[in-house]
């Protein structure tokens, strides 16, 4: 017989089981690209497309920071950033050990990067143009360049608390760089393509872009040379008499222009992640203190406003005053007695201007010193800004009388101290110190709000008085050659962090003026914090306020004044050389004992 061949009986049941098989696979592979390309169709396309495409920012060039004549402090220059697509990279060790002896830095922080389940990542960001040019020419597959800016800050730690800093996606984190974003920062763009997996535009494939606005510059008020003036003399003032800080304001009393300000301790904004954050903190806005007999020129205004005295109106003042339990000292020991208002304000006396808080009553004293503006933020452009403490007068102790009137148990910032003597000094209108002059492609400008604090008699007074301190007082040290000056010492008690008393020998020295006398256009605060080779603000603040009004006054050609008397006076003024002994001068301390 004859076997069965391949179609036989014997074949068909050989072949059944896997034609049925076949028949089954055939099916469900239909069945999937039936599910492809009609049930999970637009599910996966939109998934390829997503793996394809790329959606990269394009960030927009910040606007520049200028000073008043049109000085850079801080701009923008070209940079690069350096990126990679990790499964186009052959070799991450090598390419890691590369980049970091091209870029710096740690291999293992950018070998990290490269193991990353990503199809993009940063390897390195805001790296200057000639460094990225180098990565480009390892020729490493997968890492390539995008262009992308840096911020920078040509004068390093000049004006560095003013100014402030941006973070790396060049957001303004602090100072003037955070306060006016909105205005530098721009608008981002887009750049939306088809890329191939090591990065590569796909032709054809679709794009989108939409261009970057780039930000505007804004122009400040400061002066790039008073501002590098009072850099210098803070610096060298904190360091002669071993402080642990200090600060500078410079401005125009008549609109509130702002011509430098400078903290002690400094920061380089180009470094800014290496700064001790004390010295990014801009504390002639944001720190309070209690300042001491600079404000005895206020309470003085209050009783010459009230009519109640004139500056030759006498008072027979003890050596010592009780008032709610305390006793009321002067700093130095003296017996009784008759001193005209000059007198009290010249001399600066704690026991006088007690007395006269006292014919002030607690609710007069109050409401002067609201009026010029110690009660309230001064306005100032600039972030995080505080108005310091004065206790409303339902909450004051029996004591409070006793030492209000002469500068404790109230605080005040800087900026709110500069903003009422510059109402003294400009006919009794307080104003809005700022820092903007203009932005770019404005062609109008702010109007900055202003008040009336006290009557321009009142203030013109109270100037003629604190010319005397300076002539005849304990702020001679503050005389500048040619010039009539007027101003206040100050001597404080440093108090306790979170309250409780004050800190044994610590002080604050100061002096707050303005020059010239007759017509003030500038206003100059000197603070030193925590002095050890000296306290008194006549002989640690008051020289460097000199230094610093002569220079100012000379660098904007403020003419001298023409009387005799003046010229005789500012000429036999004798300016300490830098680390000379201070003339001793006899000042009032704000203390209680």
């Amino acid at each position: 017989m004859v076997p069965d061949g391949p179609r036989g009986p014997v074949g068909r049941q050989r072949f059944g089981p896997l034609l049925t098989l076949l028949a089954a696979m055939l099916i469900c592979v239909a069945a999937r690209l039936v599910w492809v390309q009609a049930v999970d169709a637009s599910q996966l396309a939109a998934r390829a497309q997503r793996q394809r495409l790329r959606d990269i920012a394009l960030a927009p060039r910040r606007g520049s920071i200028l000073d008043r004549e049109g000085e850079q402090l801080a701009k923008t220059v070209d940079a690069r950033t350096i990126y990679a697509v990790p499964r186009v990279v052959t070799d991450a060790t090598a390419t890691a050990q590369a980049l970091s002896l091209t870029l710096g830095g740690d291999a293992a922080t950018y070998l990290a990067s490269l193991h990353k389940d990503s199809s993009f990542v940063y390897v390195a960001r805001k790296v200057d143009v000639d460094r990225a040019a180098a990565v480009e020419k390892l020729g490493i597959k997968g890492v390539g360049t995008l262009e992308d800016s840096r911020r920078t800050y040509p004068s390093g730690e000049l004006a560095c608390q003013i100014l402030g800093f941006v973070g790396v996606d060049d957001q303004g984190l602090a100072g003037l760089e955070k306060y006016y974003d909105r205005v530098l920062a721009g608008t981002p763009g887009r750049v939306l393509a088809e890329r191939d997996p090591y990065g590569r535009l796909i032709p054809g494939g679709v794009m989108e872009s939409e261009d970057p606005v780039d930000g505007r510059s804004v122009t400040l008020t400061i002066d790039k040379d008073i501002q590098y003036q009072a850099h210098v003399e803070l610096m060298q003032t904190v360091e002669r008499f071993g402080a642990t800080g200090g600060s500078v304001l410079i401005m125009d009393p008549r609109n509130g222009e702002i011509y430098a300000m400078a903290s002690w301790p400094y920061f380089d904004p180009n470094k800014y992640s290496l700064a001790d954050p004390k010295a990014t903190r801009n504390k002639i806005v944001a720190d309070a203190y209690e300042p001491g007999s600079t404000i005895k020129s206020f309470t003085a205004a209050a009783v010459i406003d009230q009519n109640m005295f004139t500056p030759e109106s006498r008072f027979k003042l003890p050596p010592t005053l009780k008032v709610g339990g305390r006793v009321i000292h002067e700093s130095h020991p003296r017996g009784t007695v008759d001193w005209s208002l000059n007198d009290i304000v010249i001399k600066s006396s704690n026991v006088g201007a007690v007395v006269l808080g006292e014919a002030l009553g607690k609710q007069r004293l109050y409401d002067y010193f609201a009026r010029f503006g110690l009660t309230e933020k001064t306005g100032v452009d600039y972030p995080g800004e505080a108005k310091g403490w004065l206790p409303s007068p339902a909450s004051w102790s029996p004591s409070s009388i006793g030492n209000i009137p002469f500068g404790q148990g109230v605080s005040a910032t800087v900026l709110q101290l500069g903003r009422a003597y510059s109402a003294l000094a400009n006919g009794g209108r307080l104003i809005t110190p700022h820092f903007l002059l203009h932005e770019s492609g404005t062609t109008t400008s702010t109007a900055w709000p202003s008040r009336p604090a006290v009557p321009a008699g009142t203030a013109r007074t109270v100037r003629q008085m604190l010319k005397e301190v300076v002539t005849d007082g304990t702020g001679s040290e503050a005389a500048v050659p040619g010039y009539e000056v007027a101003g206040k010492t100050g001597t404080a008690q440093k108090a306790k962090g979170g309250g409780g008393g004050y800190t044994a020998g610590a002080y604050v020295s100061s002096f707050a003026g303005f020059l010239p006398a007759s017509d003030p256009q500038v206003m100059i605060i000197v603070t030193i914090d925590e002095p050890t080779k000296g306290i008194y603000g006549g002989t640690v603040a008051a020289p460097s306020f000199s230094r610093l009004a002569r220079f100012t006054v000379e660098h904007l050609k403020i003419p001298p004044s023409t009387s005799a008397q003046t010229l005789g006076n500012g000429a036999a003024s004798v300016q300490p050389t830098p680390g000379s002994a201070p003339r001793p001068v006899l000042e009032s301390t704000a203390s209680l004992r």
